[in-house]
């Protein structure tokens, strides 16, 4: 068999990629019925600064129609390891199918990140993600392919969901906590208490405008924090991908966290409590909470397991 020729993909190309995802096969039914792609997810992860054109890779038929595509990273971050990358996705038309298309993808891919210096790949979980981890319910060809390819799978996440229609969320216990959007205090805190990914996601959270909330005590010190995506921000926040596959008014919330040294209080029920009441006065109907392993915490206010994933790395080549 000819190995598949893999050349490079196109921001043009993106919408076709959604597609070829929506309708791979699934453990059951197609894959967009519970990860519903969407351009405008591809487009956001494709302007990322951590996006380098050289490792988004295409195959495709004689006439130019795109067949398969990969994207993956090598992120230079301050807070990321220089040893990582990640294969972010991996799709091929169901038709294609069968005929090296995926491996080449793959291999060119690792290839690349091999290049960058990169001696482990993750699957998903990059800056910017689109997936924190392999979604267990893809077919069983697709976590063959994983696992002939040398991935080793890990920890689970979850995606966890929280009906508003289910669930009673009383004011704060402590008359004296109060949350607010506050984005300023909010940045200082995480920066204070999460350095890293956390801050630099939630600076550039609210840049983009999305609503970062406080929770603060009576003298105005700030305890916690938590960021709130609304389906209609200008950015997508990663709870969010997947929105199209709740039927209604949708929102997330995280990351989120509370001081250290207040821990052990019940600060983060009543922040999230409260971050879901924000988010239902302003007409959710569902809130996402994810990549968290948490679900017993998150369970204690009637949310559910809604996705999962497995985080898996193989060694770049």
């Amino acid at each position: 068999m000819t190995r598949p020729s893999v050349a490079a993909l196109s921001q043009a190309d993106l919408a076709a990629l959604a597609t070829i995802w929506n309708d791979a096969p699934a453990a059951s039914g197609r894959l967009g019925e519970r990860y519903p792609l969407t351009a405008r997810a591809l487009d956001q992860w494709w302007r990322s600064p951590d996006t380098d054109p050289g490792l988004c890779l295409a195959a495709r038929d004689d006439g130019g129609r795109l067949l398969g595509a990969v994207l993956a990273r090598a992120p230079n971050r301050a807070w990321s390891d220089p040893s990582s990358g990640h294969v972010s996705l991996l799709a091929v038309a169901a038709e294609a199918r069968g005929r090296g298309i995926g491996r080449a993808l793959w291999d060119a891919a690792l290839a690349g990140l091999a290049e960058r210096g990169r001696a482990t790949v993750c699957l998903g979980a990059d800056p910017d993600h689109l997936l924190p981890g392999v979604p267990v319910d893809v077919d069983d060809a697709s976590w063959r392919f994983v696992l002939r390819a040398g991935a080793v799978p890990g920890a689970v996440e979850h995606d966890v969901l929280v009906d508003l229609r289910s669930v009673e969320l009383e004011p704060p216990s402590d008359d004296d906590l109060r949350v607010v959007d506050d984005g300023p205090a909010a940045l200082a805190f995480v920066e204070r208490h999460f350095p890293g990914r956390w801050h630099d996601e939630v600076r550039a959270y609210a840049a983009a405008g999305v609503a970062v909330l406080t929770l603060q005590d009576a003298t105005g010190r700030t305890l916690g924090f938590a960021a709130a995506f609304r389906s209609d921000d200008a950015l997508l926040g990663p709870s969010l991908t997947w929105h199209e596959a709740l039927p209604g008014p949708a929102a997330g919330l995280g990351p989120l966290g509370v001081d250290p040294d207040v821990r052990g209080r019940g600060l983060g029920l009543q922040l999230v409590r409260a971050g879901l009441a924000w988010h239902r006065e302003r007409g959710a109907r569902d809130v996402v909470l994810n990549w968290t392993t948490l679900t017993p915490f998150y369970g204690r206010l009637g949310a559910r397991v809604w996705r999962t994933y497995q985080r898996a790395q193989v060694a770049a080549r």
